[in-house]
């Protein structure tokens, strides 16, 4: 049942409710039903009963009520409109039924018992006593209520009464007929405090964010509010939809990021985690401190899957600072999976240049932290494919690759090394990282794919290629080695 498409029915059941429980936390039952009326109108019917101890509480209501300025009695009752309220206790019973007789005219009767009770002074004094509770407790009459009150006080009238409301759904009501008001901007970021300090239903609060996304984000100062309001939604599914919509339909300022992640920070599913960082992401203009925050709290999600997700999403923004790869690699530091590191170190490798002061820490990890010989070798070749590489990394490259234990794997590393256009240093460097592989075949081959560099380079590069060729035990691999420089 949807709450909002029902008048006053509905709103009155769940105002008897949230009152019966807040006063007694007794068993309640209640039903709702539509009937044609015969003319064909819709009626929204409600029926509602409490029962605990010695008391009996019954309502039941059809149509709309509109209430008088005190809240004490029933002004008006759409045509066809209904409401009888009856309460026993210990046997004694007493019941009020208010009925439309059209045309604006509504016709009150009071009993005790069976009996018919004249409606003043009786009738109206209980009516009076009853009522304000069942208003506060309700939806009833609540259109009119806060279009009185913004009348009288502005959005500043209608948020003290929010005060004074009982349950999460009533307020959620009268926050979003505020909201439905010609709110001043300079009042707005108020108005979006006071409803995230006064419902405390991430339902109902999250239903009032994201209905109202567009009003509530309307200034700087609302929009912070707004973003702040978020970190009073504990459930990870409610906080992550509002704040998805939000950045759907306005980009974050700097200042806005760093509140939206403080209450992301929160969120303890990796999959809306994942959820509300990608959302930034896909912010047109994501400043560079903003990145590198985002990417600390991404270190939060423990999943493997999602955490590369958010890495690699971040790499599509081209032009990341030294601080960001940095950021960038320590989050990458504790994604468990082989492949799903891999994939972000390629990825890393293929988006952009590489700060020199990065490179030795990203090839540290992938030398440290990457079991596997095959995604080891898949992340080195990418560094020497994409990336110009300082002295020391590719030192560190060659010689992570000559210590794979695969002979297979590390051949690979180290003949793409020798498609580049090598130093003395380097070939030295690489001739070095050779004498780790342990197949004669594999060794040959490397040797023999640093061969034309090494033949036009001078005496002492040339012998520390026979060094090399001399671990190779296999007559027929030796004699092609040297062969291929003489």
């Amino acid at each position: 049942m949807k709450f909002s498409s029902l008048p006053f029915t509905t709103f009155l059941l769940a105002a008897i409710i949230c009152t019966a429980i807040h006063s007694f936390g007794q068993d309640v039952s209640a039903e709702s039903h539509s009937s044609s009326s015969s003319n064909g109108e819709q009626r929204n019917v409600t029926r509602w009963r409490n029962s605990t101890g010695g008391t009996d509480f019954n309502i039941e209501s059809r149509g709309t009520i509109e209430l008088t300025d005190d809240d004490k009695d029933v002004k008006n009752l759409s045509n066809d409109g209904y409401l009888e309220i009856t309460k026993t206790v210990f046997g004694a019973r007493r019941s009020i039924v208010i009925e439309s007789l059209g045309g604006g005219k509504v016709k009150k009767e009071y009993y005790e018992g069976r009996t018919k009770m004249e409606w003043e002074p009786n009738g109206k004094n209980w009516l009076g006593e009853i009522l304000p509770e069942i208003v506060r407790s309700s939806t009833l009459g609540a259109e009119g209520r806060v279009n009185r009150l913004f009348q009288k006080g502005g959005s500043a009238a209608v948020l003290n009464e929010l005060d004074e409301l009982k349950g999460d759904y009533t307020r959620a009501h009268y926050a979003k007929l505020l909201l439905e008001k010609n709110i001043p901007a300079a009042d707005m970021a108020t108005v979006v405090t006071s409803i995230a300090e006064n419902i405390h239903s991430d339902y109902y609060l999250a239903s009032v964010y994201q209905n109202y996304v567009n009003k509530m984000l309307v200034t700087p100062a609302s929009a912070n509010a707004f973003y702040q309001g978020t970190q009073r939604i504990s459930s990870d599914y409610y906080k992550a939809a509002v704040l998805k919509e939000a950045l759907k339909k306005f980009s974050a300022s700097p200042a806005q990021v760093k509140t939206i992640l403080q209450s992301a920070a929160s969120i303890k599913s990796d999959y809306y985690l994942s959820v509300v960082l990608i959302a930034l992401l896909e912010e047109g203009d994501v400043k560079d401190g903003s990145l590198t925050e985002l990417l600390s709290v991404s270190a939060n999600i423990p999943s493997a899957y999602y955490r590369s997700q958010v890495l690699a999403k971040a790499l599509e923004k081209k032009g990341l600072s030294p601080r960001a790869q940095k950021e960038m690699i320590n989050a990458l530091s504790g994604v468990s999976s082989d492949y799903y590191k891999t994939g972000v170190v390629t990825k890393m490798s293929e988006s952009g240049t590489i700060d020199n002061g990065v490179q030795s820490d990203l090839i540290t990890l992938v030398s440290k932290s990457v079991s596997s010989d095959y995604y080891s070798s898949i992340a080195l070749k990418s560094l020497l494919e994409h990336q110009k590489l300082t002295d020391e990394a590719f030192r560190q490259v060659v010689t992570a690759g000559g210590n794979l234990n695969s002979a297979n794997y590390a051949s690979e590393v180290l003949k793409r090394a020798a498609r580049e256009q090598l130093s003395k240093g380097q070939l030295t460097d690489l001739l070095k990282a050779s004498g780790n592989i342990n197949s004669d075949h594999y060794l040959s081959e490397v040797l023999t794919s640093l061969a034309p560099q090494v033949k036009n380079s001078d005496a002492q590069v040339k012998e520390a290629y026979r060094q090399a060729a001399k671990r190779i035990n296999n007559d027929t691999y030796y004699g092609r080695a040297l062969k291929a420089i003489d």
